[in-house]
Formats: C-alpha cells, sequence, structure tokens
C-alpha cells in the first residue's frame, strides 16, 4: 500500500472527524493529541494519532463501524486507495 504523506494539508483535508463512526466520546479523547499533531504531524512516535487513519495506525476508540467517508476524502482520492474502515483495520498505512 502507498504511505500517505503525514502533511498539515493532509490533516486538515482529513475527514475522520466527520465520520459517523468518529463518535463525539472519541473526538473529545483524541482533541489534544489531534491539535498537537497539527504542529508537528511527523511526530507519531510519542502520540498516537486518532485521525488520518490511512497514514497513521487504527483507532484506539472506534469500536463500530457506523458509516465510512474515506471515498469521499480528498486524501483518500489523492492517492488512489481503495479499501474503507482504515479506522477499525491494522496496517492503515
Amino acid at each position: 500500500m502507498k504511505k500517505i504523506q503525514r502533511t498539515k494539508e493532509n490533516l486538515v483535508k482529513c475527514l475522520c472527524k466527520e465520520c459517523p463512526s468518529y463518535t463525539f466520546a472519541c473526538k473529545m479523547m483524541a482533541m489534544p493529541g489531534n491539535i498537537l499533531l497539527l504542529i508537528d504531524p511527523l511526530d507519531d512516535e510519542k502520540l498516537h494519532a486518532e485521525t488520518m487513519f490511512c497514514a497513521y495506525h487504527k483507532s484506539q476508540c472506534i469500536t463500530e463501524e457506523k458509516g465510512c467517508k474515506c471515498p469521499e476524502c480528498e486524501v483518500y482520492k489523492e492517492n488512489a486507495l481503495e479499501k474503507t474502515y482504515f479506522c477499525t483495520s491494522e496496517g492503515g498505512r
């Protein structure tokens, strides 16, 4: 699978935060880390990313697949990705 660029531009384009599978409780728990990623998207060694799952790792919070926005996402389209639910499966990148 193609490696997705971990850039601020891609983080801004990312639709994970709008996904129906990404519950309000999960968003609230992930907020501090996701804000830090906008400052330094490459520094995921110290921080688990709870966004842009196609570039980082699966969610530690999302447990139910309630709908997927991946095919609508510019990051997905620009990188010609094919699968969905990166948030619940290993090997996102």
